[in-house]
């Protein structure tokens, strides 16, 4: 019986990468140009893959509109498969949230173009999450097809890969890549011969029948493929080669007796893995956390629970997701692409992140119209699901100590940063270019402020002597001045305005009798000098005290300082707080962490400095390595008093090699030349809390190195949990590398990586600061901050022998100029879930948020209280859908348990749904899920 070999006409589609966008959209075109007729008229040419991802047939049909029915018909017909992805992301750069917003787009975008193919395929991330198993599932799939990150365990050409839930799909593994049959032979006895070698090269893995992928990165379709098959078919009877897609070959392929793989794949046995990409542009990943939080944890949870269904930004949201998922392909959010890519990624990020910023102060803003609280007073919002306590800034009119009244009627002092206040603004525009200054009035604001009143007064001179200032016309009640044009010497009129800004509840002026004014100085040539006196405001932050998750409370600010005996508090070289206790070394910046029950470790926060010979792909250090792990001078200053949040600043001078000697194949040594860089370090300790903040800022002007700082752990670990999408695994303290990549264990993590033991642990989270690596033999825990590269890709650095892109010089990864870093140092008792990281987590990256009290009509909430209640798993997602409010949640326990909604203080019901948004189940109140589920909730109001 013949041997079947499989051969799937594919192309695998970059949208940028070493080229930007729109340059790699001219030759999509091309493709799509050349291969849409040949579908239609060559019937032997029968299959083509569009790579899984939906964007590129959008991207096309923005260029060739009129090319939409024959993609329908295609599509429909299966000749063309597309989807299950609006792009193929990076499974590790980007949050769960994404990829399942990711699958959806692609989901739908697929249907309306014809049919969606049901392959989770996967053939070029950089390794695969835990979850992704139970994801494929949510959505319908049985089938996953992938190539990178899968371990030597796996000695067969498919196994079952298994998420920690139970959910499990049958995983066909892309032996020799999606590339393993490129480049098909215009020739049957070639193609027969080529077969023979992949049979031989496969050996023992093959299970049956043969699966070659034809087509590579950006390759056209060969238009030979369908004839060499027919006539390889006629000249001999081993083989039977078809021209087929993925789900037509992979229904009937062998699943019994398969290996079963559990959680994330990142192996570089047999591929590489290319571990460097988390830390090789930390800019582009922190863009990245920050759009993720301000639509995930900030605008779309607050819009869905407080802005009227009517006026949900469906719209808003949809460009900012859609900014957000394009991003998130594997070279975009990786970072490694040219530098015009980046700069294009980044304002993507940028314009995501300023839509979630917007719609988050219009959802504030309608909740402050629903709450019974008197004008001009303070609310704080809890956006995520915890109820906690934190500490917001504020600004309060007047001047000297204030304080804080909570709904429950508890004072809460208010520690002064600084007072502002008098002159503010200050023009002189003569004749027509009053017009500018009228540009800034609106009714009774002027530059954005509120005005409460102004004055008038007149000055008159002459060419040859100053003229005398009349006295002011009265507040608000402002006269034209009048002078002469004729005469011996020519009178020049100059009208001196001050605008008062309105403090607190002060009546506002209407501005509209004074813009006449100003616009007929302007039209006689008069000179207008104009001055805004700013109203004195106080900046201040407070302690809230504890706010439900999903809540809100009003908080009334009132003249006079508050008694308090707790708090943050800081010396000449401490922060301390009820919970910890930070004492700075003077002599090397690095600091103890001591905790009230007891925990103590020293040498906290050492920055470690070394070359770095690698790529935007992978670090590896020069052949000679210098490594600075001490700094030159240390100098420590009090920034912040307390009480509600205390800070030192840590001045570190460090002399570090220039750069690094090499060229574009690889990295010999760090050079003798030196720079100067002095780190600011700022340790921040708010009151109640139990991590310490830090924040690094340096004008990085060294290329070629990795830093990185270093904590001592508590006690000696085996391994590190991090958290990943909807899951935290366990990695051990080695990985596993290959011939073609060394196997380094520097992991990513989303948010937070803990090292511990079952006694205490040290927990690290981070703003965008995706890796981290368990050194020291598992006593130490290291996270980068920032590693400077200049090239694409080298040929063949030390720790791995080939290229991985294009042997490209870029500027942009070396991050000249100013950088920083922010991070949070959790020291606890037990592991990650009973330190509860992920609920530091939020409290560290997703502050409360704050507006003012407006009058409205629709006061119908009390001064605190809680939109929903989510009890019993995390939570990804609140959303608004037409049919009602959809709730994402999962299990990150290891053990079954029951999750409680209440939304607006009643027992929700609804439906859990899956990633289509089918039905599965109904539930009221509660219910049950397994260890690690994840469940989509549809609510029925």
């Amino acid at each position: 019986m013949p041997t079947r070999v499989a051969i799937v006409p594919h192309t695998h589609w970059d949208r940028e990468w070493y080229s930007p966008f729109q340059t790699f959209r001219l030759r999509l075109v091309r493709l799509l140009d050349a291969l849409l007729p040949m579908l239609e008229s060559d019937l032997s040419y029968s299959r083509f893959l569009l790579d899984g991802q939906t964007a590129v047939l959008d991207d096309y049909l923005e260029v060739r509109p009129e090319a939409a029915p024959t993609l329908a018909r295609l599509a429909s017909s299966g000749r063309l498969a597309i989807g299950p992805w609006m792009v193929l992301m990076d499974e590790f750069m980007v949050s769960g949230e994404t990829m399942v917003r990711d699958l959806q787009f692609g989901i739908a975008r697929g249907s309306e173009l014809g049919g969606v193919m049901d392959v989770g395929y996967l053939p070029d991330m950089f390794g695969h999450v835990a979850q992704m198993p139970q994801l494929l599932r949510l959505a319908g799939f049985e089938h996953a097809v992938v190539w990178r990150g899968v371990p030597s365990a796996v000695e067969q050409t498919a196994f079952w890969w298994e998420a920690p839930d139970g959910s499990r799909v049958r995983a066909e593994y892309l032996y020799g890549s999606y590339s393993n049959g490129r480049d098909i032979p215009d020739d049957a006895k070639r193609l027969v011969a080529r077969a023979r070698d992949y049979e031989q090269e496969l050996g023992p893995a093959r299970l049956r029948d043969m699966l070659l992928m034809n087509g590579t990165d950006h390759q056209m379709p060969q238009a030979w493929l369908g004839r060499v098959v027919a006539e390889a078919n006629a000249v001999q009877d081993e083989y039977e080669f078809a021209v087929t897609s993925l789900p037509e070959y992979l229904v009937d392929q062998p699943s019994d007796g398969l290996v079963t793989i559990t959680g994330e794949l990142r192996s570089g046995a047999r591929a590489n893995l290319l571990m460097g990409v988390g830390s090789n542009r930390v800019d582009v990943h922190r863009a990245c956390a920050r759009a993720e939080r301000a639509l995930e944890k900030r605008a779309e949870p607050l819009s869905a629970l407080f802005m009227p269904a009517t006026r949900y930004p469906h719209a808003l949201l949809d460009i900012a997701w859609r900014k957000l998922v394009l991003n998130s392909a594997h070279d975009s959010s990786c970072a490694c692409s040219s530098d015009e890519v980046v700069e294009q990624v980044l304002v993507r990020y940028y314009e995501s992140r300023q839509i979630g910023d917007g719609l988050t102060t219009d959802a504030l803003r309608a909740l402050a119209g629903q709450v019974r609280a008197p004008a001009g007073a303070t609310l704080v919002a809890n956006p995520t699901a915890r109820a906690r306590a934190g500490v917001v800034e504020a600004r309060v009119p007047g001047t000297g100590p204030c304080h804080f009244v909570g709904p429950d009627g508890v004072a809460h002092p208010a520690q002064l940063i600084d007072e502002v206040g008098g002159e503010g603004f200050h023009t002189m525009v003569t004749g027509q270019k009053v017009r500018w200054v009228l540009d800034l009035m609106r009714a009774s604001e002027f530059a954005g402020r509120q005005i409460h009143s102004y004055e008038i007064t007149d000055i008159d001179t002459t060419d040859d002597q100053p003229g005398a200032a009349a006295e002011p016309t009265g507040s608000g009640d402002a006269t034209r001045g009048t002078g002469e044009l004729g005469g011996v010497a020519r009178a020049t009129h100059t009208h001196d305005i001050v605008l008062h800004e309105a403090r607190g509840a002060a009546e506002r002026i209407d501005l509209t009798e004074l813009k006449e004014q100003i616009l007929a100085f302007g039209e006689a040539g008069h000179t207008v000098r104009l001055r805004l006196l700013v109203a004195p405001v106080r900046h201040v932050v407070f302690d809230t005290g504890e706010i439900e998750g999903f809540g809100w409370s009003c908080f009334t600010a009132t003249e006079g300082g508050a008694a308090t005996d707790v708090g943050a508090r800081v010396s000449a070289n401490e922060l301390s707080n009820d919970h910890l206790r930070v004492i700075v070394d003077p002599i090397d910046g690095t600091y103890a962490i001591e905790t009230t029950d007891g925990l103590r470790v020293e040498g906290c926060g050492r920055l470690v400095d070394d070359g770095d010979g690698g790529d935007t792909y992978n670090y590896s250090p020069p052949e000679s390595d210098v490594v600075i792990d001490r700094p030159d001078a240390v100098r420590i200053a009090i920034a912040e008093a307390g009480p509600a949040r205390a800070r030192l600043r840590i001045e570190s001078d460090y002399t570090w090699p220039a750069f690094a000697v090499g060229d574009d194949r690889s990295c010999s040594r760090r050079s003798e030349e030196t720079v100067a860089v002095t780190v600011r370090t700022t340790l921040e300790l708010q009151a109640g809390e139990r991590c310490l903040r830090v924040a690094h800022e340096l004008d990085n002007r060294a290329r070629d190195h990795r830093l990185r700082a270093h904590f001592p752990l508590p006690a000696p670990v085996d391994g590190s949990d991090a958290e990943c999408a909807f899951a935290v695994v366990h990695r051990e303290l080695t990985a596993e590398g290959g011939v073609h990549e060394f196997g380094l264990p520097t992991f990513p993590s989303r948010r937070f990586v803990d090292a511990s033991d079952s006694f205490a642990g040290l927990a690290l989270l981070h703003d965008g600061l995706l890796e981290y690596e368990v050194v020291d033999g598992g006593n130490a825990l290291a996270i980068t901050l920032l590693r400077a590269v200049g090239y694409l890709s080298r040929v063949e650095p030390q720790l791995r022998p080939n290229p991985a892109g294009p042997p490209d010089a870029l500027a942009g990864p070396q991050l000249p100029g100013a950088q920083r870093a922010e991070y949070a140092v959790y020291l606890h008792r037990g592991d990650w879930r009973a330190a509860d990281c992920y609920g530091a987590a939020d409290a560290f990256l997703v502050p409360f948020e704050r507006t003012r009290i407006a009058p409205h009509s629709d006061q119908t909430r009390e001064v605190t209280g809680a939109a929903l209640r989510v009890d019993g798993a995390e939570v990804s997602a609140v959303r608004r859908v037409p049919g009602g409010l959809v709730v994402r949640v999962f299990r990150s326990a290891a053990e079954p348990g029951t999750v409680t909604l209440e939304h607006d203080a009643v027992p929700a019901r609804g439906f859990v749904i899956d990633l289509r948004g089918q039905p599965i189940r109904s539930f009221e109140g509660d219910l049950e899920l397994r260890p690690f589920e994840i469940a989509t909730l549809q609510l029925d109001r």
